[in-house]
Formats: structure tokens, C-alpha cells, sequence
């Protein structure tokens, strides 16, 4: 029978990344890659400039960071835009993972999936495609498919099996609460309301990005303790600090939580 000592959580970070858009959430990525881990990006926003421009210059940080951008194609029919048929894009990330052998992936990696909330509406298109109902009204069942197919994604994101860190980044969404309709929450934005209210209960880390002010003295944070509406937690509360900032804010987080008790990147290593 194991003991506290291996467990998984001791040197594997899975992360579920909370902000409005804009908030910084794909360019605070840059800071673990200067600090030495090799990221792996699932991305499904096309939103990667920020994390070039963080790294311009730095030909070995830019060549630990591998990507595929993942999207369905969209076409015009008579003027309006539809999803063009085959649609690929929620498969398209298993097949990704094949391609770079994730199970091979080790605590110096960092796999990223940006952003849920579009890896919903692709598993969405799939879901409609599977009823034969691409760009016509949707059933409840298409909903329950879709919903369905991305927590187990998500599960075999989070499993310890993965040896690798995880972070999904995702925007936010308002619900009522299940148990007070008065009461809002500010919950992971998904399709639909399941992923949204369940999501969370996947991850060992859920942190909040957020902007304060506005204009040229606006600073950007990332926080770990609840901020109004919306819950976060950490894997490790009495280690790390209430915020951090925007530059350095990832890559001191893991560091804060991973202490000396697992394996630590080298900012020299290469692609």
C-alpha cells in the first residue's frame, strides 16, 4: 500500500488557468518556458503571439515550446457561415497526443490545452456531426455527448498516469448556484452548463487571472485565494502566495508548490 510520500500530486501540477479575455492567461505561459520546461500546446484560439513575443529573441526557449493549432473549418453557404463538413478539430487533439507520445512525457513537460471553452465547441461539432445534424438545430443528446466525450478528455488530462504537468486555460462564465439561484458563481466557461459546474472537481490547482485598473497603469495578476465570485484552490495553500505577478507569475507558482520534492527543469536544456 503507498504512502504520502509517492504521491503523484508531490511532483505533477494539474491546472485549470481562470480569466476573462485579455487577463494574460496564454502569454504567462512564456515564464515556464524561461524557466526550463518544454511545453506542449493543444491550441484552439489561434492565441499564441503573446507567448512569441515574450520569448522573441530566445531561440532556445522558442524551441522548447511545440504547438498544433486545432480548429474546424468554416465555410459561407449563401452568405452565412457554417461549419464545413468533416469537422476534425476535438479528435484532432487525441491524434495530437498520439503524434507527440505524451505517455512519454515526463514532470518537465507542461501539456496545455487553450482554451476549453473552444475544445467544448469542437467536441460540440462532433457531437453534431455524429447525429447528422452539422449547422441545424441541436437535440439534448448532442449536448450530453459532448459533455460526456470532453470529461473523459479531461480525466485522462488529470489521471496520474500522465506524468506530465497539465494547464487548461479557459474564460469565465456566470451561473446561478444550484443551491441559491440568487447567488452567481463565476465558474470554467464550457458549452452547455455541465462541464462548467464540474470541471473543477478535476484538478489538484484552479487559479484566477485578473486585470487591476485600467489604462497604462493596469497591472495584470494571478490569484489563488477566492476573489469575489469566483472559487479557486491550490494543491499546496501554506507554500504559496495570495498573488503573483503576470511575468513570472507560472513558473514561481511551480516552483512555490513543487519545492525541492520533485524533479526541477534546467534553463540550459534544449529542444
Amino acid at each position: 500500500m503507498p504512502s504520502l510520500d509517492a504521491h503523484p500530486s508531490s511532483s505533477i501540477i494539474k491546472l485549470l488557468a481562470v480569466g476573462e479575455n485579455g487577463t494574460g492567461k496564454s502569454g504567462a505561459l512564456a515564464s515556464l518556458v524561461k524557466a526550463g520546461y518544454h511545453l506542449h500546446i493543444l491550441d484552439y484560439d489561434n492565441g499564441l503571439d503573446s507567448i512569441v513575443d515574450a520569448l522573441s529573441g530566445d531561440t532556445p526557449a522558442l524551441k522548447r515550446v511545440e504547438y498544433e493549432t486545432l480548429r474546424d473549418d468554416i465555410t459561407t453557404v449563401n452568405g452565412l457561415p457554417k461549419v464545413k463538413a468533416p469537422v476534425h478539430a476535438y479528435e484532432d487533439a487525441g491524434r495530437t497526443l498520439e503524434k507527440w507520445k505524451v505517455t512519454d512525457f515526463t514532470p518537465k513537460d507542461v501539456l496545455v490545452l487553450d482554451t476549453l471553452s473552444s475544445f467544448t465547441q469542437a467536441a460540440f461539432n462532433k457531437a453534431l456531426a455524429i447525429g447528422q445534424r452539422l449547422n441545424q438545430r441541436p437535440q439534448l443528446q448532442d449536448y450530453g455527448w459532448m459533455a460526456d466525450s470532453v470529461k473523459l478528455f479531461i480525466e485522462m488530462l488529470t489521471s496520474p498516469e500522465l506524468n506530465c504537468h497539465v494547464i487548461v486555460n479557459t474564460h469565465i462564465r456566470f451561473l446561478t448556484s444550484e443551491a441559491d439561484e440568487t447567488t452567481q458563481r463565476g465558474l470554467p466557461n464550457a458549452k452547455g452548463q455541465e462541464i462548467s459546474r464540474e470541471v473543477g472537481k478535476y484538478f489538484n490547482n484552479v487559479i484566477l487571472f485578473r486585470t487591476l485598473g485600467s489604462g497604462p497603469g493596469a497591472r495584470r495578476r494571478i490569484g489563488t485565494q477566492p476573489q469575489g465570485v469566483v472559487e479557486v484552490k491550490v494543491s499546496a495553500p501554506s507554500k504559496v502566495k495570495a498573488e503573483y505577478p503576470i511575468d513570472t507569475g507560472l513558473a514561481d507558482l511551480f516552483s512555490d508548490i513543487l519545492g525541492h520534492r520533485g524533479p526541477l527543469p534546467t534553463t540550459n536544456k534544449g529542444a
